[in-house]
């Protein structure tokens, strides 16, 4: 080979690993997009638990009663369709195995 197919070559390699990396960041920014979208009903005051119209008496409950900051995160990706990212939130956040998280979601889809 010569010196400008090695060239070549390398810059093909550096062009794959940087589109990999742009990918892997993309995907971090629209988790973050996320979890601001999330931060802002939140500070709004916003209850985030759309899925049934019945769960929205939840926030007349008191505080104790109230759903835990995990589920409205979850309630709020399950809004949006998220719903493996919501199983991977729980799985992350309570170190709960793949089957457990998503019965947990599961559960909390149902209402």
């Amino acid at each position: 080979m010569e010196t400008i197919e090695w060239v070549a070559a390398g810059a093909l390699i550096l062009s794959l690993l940087l589109l990999v990396k742009v990918f892997s960041l993309q995907s971090r920014i629209n988790a973050i997009q996320d979890d601001l979208e999330w931060l802002k009903g939140r500070a709004e005051g916003q209850v985030v638990n759309r899925i049934k119209p019945s769960t929205a008496a939840q926030s007349e409950k008191p505080a104790s009663a109230q759903i835990s900051l995990l589920d409205e995160r979850v309630h709020h990706l399950l809004v949006q369709g998220d719903k493996i990212k919501a199983i991977k939130l729980v799985r992350e956040k309570s170190g709960m195995g793949l089957k457990e998280a998503k019965d947990y979601v599961d559960n909390l889809e149902r209402g």
